[in-house]
């Protein structure tokens, strides 16, 4: 065990080394919602919050999805220039940040990876869905009433 810790320290400080602006560090927080509640045409989506950390610009935190797609933090409609405590972004895989995958499926995987200046990244946080969405009995968007939104 102790091997494994040396081992995991001496990994960490040596990529640090290399990334020549630290990146946020900090804690992200998500909330889920598979029914889409309150959102345009019942889209289940992910609200992802900046708790704490220091402030970075927006356009050096992308989010990608697992397909690879990405859209970066201040091109989303919530969020801004500048990631600081308290921001949040919200996630459907439509309008701003529609370049990436909408949430259809548990096992669904959003990254938000940092880029300094240099190009290299740092993978800050990562969330999966934990569930399929969950839409509305008798919701429009659900044709089939498998509560699965019907572009999925």
């Amino acid at each position: 065990m102790v091997v494994l810790a040396a081992l995991v320290g001496s990994i960490a400080v040596s990529f640090e080394g290399k990334l020549r602006e630290p990146a946020p560090n900090g804690g992200f927080e998500q909330e889920y919602y598979p029914t889409g509640a309150d959102n345009t045409n019942d889209r289940p989506y992910v609200v992802i919050t900046h708790e704490v950390g220091r402030t970075v610009d927006g356009d050096n935190i992308v989010i990608k999805d697992e397909g690879g797609n990405s859209v970066t933090w201040e091109e989303i409609w919530t969020a801004g220039p500048k990631v600081r405590s308290g921001e949040r972004v919200h996630l459907d895989g439509f309008g701003s940040d529609g370049e990436l995958r909408p949430i259809c499926e548990a096992g669904q995987t959003y990254r938000i990876v940092f880029t300094n200046d240099a190009g290299e990244t740092l993978v800050v946080n990562e969330w999966t869905a934990p569930s399929l969405p969950a839409l509305p009995p008798s919701s429009p968007h659900d044709s089939d009433d498998d509560g699965i939104p019907d572009w999925c």
